[in-house]
């Protein structure tokens, strides 16, 4: 009996290669199949269904307003199975389009579930409502968990911002289980917040003033302190706002100005550099006047041009 099957997984999960696979295996049996895609995606030539393990097999590409039951008709008799990759790409009217032909011959459809942001496709929202036998293709994040996001990702960095559709590979994407994806969106937001300072503090020759007498009840006590500039003190400001666990956790320093200064940034990666400057901020507290020198003999921007490169680098 024919049925309409969505299968669906992250990305990198095979699903194109489950795909290529279950069309040999049709074959080898000399079952006939149709193998369609969505015109749209242009990563490879566009009558070609291509792995990234390196398979690959002809195919029939199809615009958003082709009408794929007009496609399956004019063929229907040489065609027993039609297998759809990157189905999320489909219309709602041509899955049910599908819909119609899978009353006929076992309708395969392989693709994503969800989007970048973790909304569904609408293609993938109609077929899991109206298809016969949903089945998920697993594959794990980078930390070993499960992978249920798909991370979109500019210049190492997660964007959770822009167009649905994005063609991409390994360049772009990558498969997130939700732990890691909520750790991404920090550090985005972290990134995004305190990268800017990079050029800022680059030309900086005065990060603020001393200032050493405070009246209190006409008292004047001398108490040696920064007032820092208005960039530096936005720069304290934006950092606060985000939990660093653990500041002193790993970090090569005694808290002095000159072991601070010798930290060699090679291999640090982004969330070492985060615990660096949180400990020069708890510091600064008796220690006034820490990240003033930090800034003016150029280490913190030196620290900032690694969290850049952490970042360009991922």
């Amino acid at each position: 009996m024919a049925k309409l099957y969505y299968k669906f997984g992250a990305m990198g999960s095979s699903k194109t290669a489950s795909a290529l696979m279950c069309r040999f295996n049709y074959l080898q049996k000399n079952i006939n199949v149709l193998l369609m895609k969505p015109k749209i995606d242009n990563r490879f030539k566009e009558n070609e269904v291509v792995s990234r393990i390196g398979l690959s097999a002809p195919c029939l590409a199809f615009a958003e307003n082709e009408n794929l039951l007009d496609i399956y008709t004019e063929q229907a008799d040489k065609v027993q199975v039609v297998i759809v990759d990157e189905c999320q790409f489909c219309t709602k009217k041509q899955v049910d389009q599908l819909r119609e032909i899978a009353e006929e011959v076992p309708v395969l459809c392989y693709g994503l579930k969800t989007n970048f942001k973790g909304e569904l496709f609408e293609g993938s929202k109609r077929l899991l409502e109206v298809a016969d036998s949903i089945q998920e293709i697993k594959s794990v994040c980078e930390c070993g968990k499960k992978a249920i996001m798909n991370g979109r990702f500019v210049k190492g960095v997660l964007v959770t911002d822009g167009g649905e559709i994005e063609i991409g590979g390994d360049e772009k994407y990558r498969a997130l289980c939700w732990s890691c994806f909520k750790k991404e969106q920090e550090r985005a937001k972290i990134y995004d917040k305190i990268i800017k300072y990079l050029k800022i503090f680059k030309d900086m020759d005065s990060a603020g003033q001393w200032s050493g007498d405070t009246a209190i009840d006409n008292i004047v006590l001398h108490t040696p302190h920064v007032i820092y500039d208005e960039d530096v003190q936005n720069f304290i400001d934006d950092f606060k706002e985000f939990q660093v666990k653990s500041p002193e956790k790993n970090i090569e320093s005694d808290g002095s100005i000159d072991s601070l200064k010798k930290i060699v940034m090679k291999d640090k990666d982004f969330d070492y550099m985060l615990q660096l400057i949180s400990f020069v901020l708890k510091l600064e507290k008796s220690k006034p006047g820490l990240l003033k020198l930090l800034i003016e003999d150029g280490t913190l921007t030196k620290w900032l041009r690694q969290i850049k490169k952490c970042v360009d680098e991922k």
